[in-house]
């Protein structure tokens, strides 16, 4: 599998209009092999210009059709779209927050245990910095698709670019069925690379 990232053939194209370079997990999706009907397959733009159905600039671009006047960046930093699941596993994402109390799910299952788990919020344009709250309510529900368990709260007083920063990820367990604790023992969590939250 090639992941150069400097040779693949592909860039992505940030809400922003800003070009960077793909990271792993990003160039794994592109050379994923979907069915034509697949609504999973990734939206690639015919050039930079070309707006997403839903009206944003953002999008997969191939290499040969960044204009001349773009640099492409090399970052680790990638936009997550508000709503999307992210996984535990990566950090600095960046996420577009509004004022207001969210909730935190973690995905895949409804068995969780927490522990120290836990992540920060960075106001890219502040340096502020944002810690989620526990709940002592574990609402479960489907939330982007998965069964879900709600395991935090944010309180977000300012409107910005938030880089997430996950801590602790061997606290996280996540099973995708409801098991007595003696029995947690014989069935093996879900692994920490397929774990992920959603903020909602």
């Amino acid at each position: 599998m090639n992941k150069n990232k400097e040779k693949f053939e592909y860039v992505y194209v940030e809400k922003d209009g800003t070009i960077r370079e793909l990271d792993n997990q990003e160039i794994e999706y592109l050379q994923t092999e979907f069915k034509p009907s697949d609504g999973a397959r990734p939206y690639i733009k015919s050039n930079y210009e070309q707006l997403a159905p839903d009206k944003k600039i953002s999008g997969f671009l191939h290499r040969n059709n960044v204009p001349e006047n773009i640099e492409i960046i090399k970052t680790d930093i990638r936009y997550t779209e508000f709503g999307f699941p992210i996984n535990i596993c990566n950090s600095n994402r960046v996420i577009e927050l509004h004022v207001g109390i969210f909730s935190v799910y973690v995905l895949g299952g409804w068995d969780v245990v927490v522990e120290d788990f836990t992540f920060t919020l960075t106001n890219i344009k502040t340096g502020t910095i944002i810690n989620p709250r526990d709940t002592q309510w574990r609402i479960q529900s489907y939330e982007c698709g998965y069964l879900a368990k709600k395991i935090k709260i944010l309180d977000i007083p300012e409107r910005g670019n938030y880089l997430i920063d996950f801590k602790n990820l061997e606290s996280l367990k996540v099973w995708n069925a409801r098991l007595p604790l003696i029995f947690r023992i014989f069935k093996k969590p879900i692994k920490k690379q397929n774990i992920a939250i959603c903020i909602v």
